[in-house]
């Protein structure tokens, strides 16, 4: 059975993770919204013959704002380079992004929290998590390291130890700008772990393609430990019995959210005004501490 404070987290439409065998390889797959997370689960069954589809979008916004996962038994061919996968089967799971126009940060937390509290308390190991993330356009924000923050606490040191992370958009990157890109994207994902791996082991161009979504696969089956992994998250839910607002993810989300309210700029327009309501409600959900100074900055009351 969950946990207690598991049981008080979920609401009756929350997804949970469905017909659970402890054997079951975990592949959770995140990153920001509209990169393609959707697209590459579609293109592992695509090689497959599957009719299994995840909704996708044709651009940058999102179409994925709950937890879902697709099941999928490793292929022979697979399985002949990787005997420990033969007869089991592969969970994808696809994650909405933070920054989703539609829902909060912490509401996508929340749903990340119970999703995988449930995997875990089924008895479901991680075998690896593929973070993806857009070789182009434009640069990085301070709101996407603050959303990296957020991924690495949500994984740990040990789930770290398994991420591959995943640039895409390939082909709408000039050719002479991507290596700077890619060492940029890598330098501000690692750049606070400090058993970084190197880029070889870590990282991957994932193209548009079923081939390239399967090298993405068997590089985690080949890292993959026989007994799985635990998400700091999980870990902290389940096992420690912490409260959502107590996870090591949360505390770091609150620290995204405490930098947004300082940058707002101070036009007194309604989508400021809107915004500044929208955070201030995320800073009590997460229970963050606002000084009066910072209350009064915003004109945010009790």
């Amino acid at each position: 059975m969950p946990r207690k404070n598991i049981r008080k987290l979920r609401n009756p439409n929350d997804a949970v993770v469905q017909q659970a065998r402890s054997d079951d390889i975990l592949i959770p797959v995140m990153g920001p919204t509209g990169v393609g997370k959707s697209t590459f689960i579609n293109n592992i069954f695509s090689k497959t013959g599957s009719s299994q589809c995840a909704p996708s979008s044709d651009g940058f916004a999102s179409c994925t704002t709950t937890m879902a996962d697709y099941r999928i038994q490793v292929p022979d061919s697979v399985a002949a380079r990787f005997p420990s996968t033969r007869g089991r089967c592969l969970v994808l799971v696809d994650t909405p992004g933070f920054d989703n126009v539609t829902v909060s940060d912490t509401e996508i937390l929340r749903r990340l929290a119970v999703w995988l509290a449930s995997a875990y308390d089924a008895n479901m190991k991680v075998g690896g998590v593929v973070y993806m993330y857009p070789i182009y356009p434009g640069r990085i924000t301070r709101n996407d390291v603050s959303n990296i923050k957020v991924f690495q606490k949500i994984c740990g040191k040990g789930g770290l130890s398994k991420v591959i992370l995943a640039t895409t958009r390939w082909d709408s990157c000039p050719q002479e700008s991507g290596p700077n890109r890619e060492k940029e994207v890598r330098d501000n994902f690692w750049n606070t772990y400090p058993d970084a791996p190197s880029q070889a082991e870590s990282m991957t161009r994932l193209e548009n393609s079923p081939e390239s979504a399967w090298k993405t696969v068997e590089t985690i089956l080949e890292r993959m430990e026989d007994s799985g992994i635990v998400l700091a998250l999980q870990e902290q839910l389940v096992d420690t019995g912490k409260s959502l607002p107590q996870t090591d993810a949360a505390k770091e989300l609150r620290t995204k959210i405490l930098h947004m309210l300082r940058d707002l700029n101070t036009d007194g327009s309604q989508a400021r005004k809107k915004r500044l309501e929208d955070l201030e409600r995320e800073a009590k959900d997460l229970k963050v501490p606002l000084s009066k100074k910072i209350q009064g900055l915003f004109g945010i009351y009790g």
